[in-house]
């Protein structure tokens, strides 16, 4: 008897499903999520400012760095402010690399963010990056 699924795409192969691409992902453990963090990274962290970024990065002891956001209403409305958090991410995501290790890293979004291009934020933060570390 045939062991495919109703579907009709058969048995898959789960080692199939493992590659490479996993290092890039974006996984909940990356991201800064609870509050008290949040304040105590703004409070403590070292402070640097973009043209349209305030950015706050602080050591951690946890072995990965981490990305938090904060996109307030004054960067624009529901639909721009999502559209910089999207960016944000995946700027993050496939930069990782080039940032500095074992530190939290928070993007404290201005009010012209939502102004910019892909491409403009990108090499905004790029000239952070290089110039910074």
């Amino acid at each position: 008897m045939d062991k495919s699924s109703s579907s009709g795409e058969g048995q898959k192969d789960v080692s199939a499903c493992q590659s490479k691409v996993g290092s890039f992902r974006l996984t909940k453990w990356d991201r800064i999520r609870l509050s008290t963090d949040f304040r105590r990274i703004i409070k403590e962290g070292a402070r640097y400012r973009t043209p349209n970024f305030q950015l706050r990065l602080l050591r951690n002891l946890l072995g990965r760095t981490r990305l938090g956001l904060v996109v307030g209403r004054k960067a624009g409305n529901a639909c721009a402010r999502n559209r910089i958090k999207r960016r944000l991410r995946e700027y993050f995501r496939l930069n990782r690399g080039k940032m500095p290790p074992e530190t939290d890293m928070v993007f404290i979004a201005l009010k012209g963010a939502a102004t910019l291009d892909t491409y403009r934020l990108m090499s905004e933060l790029d000239e952070f990056i290089r110039t910074k570390f």
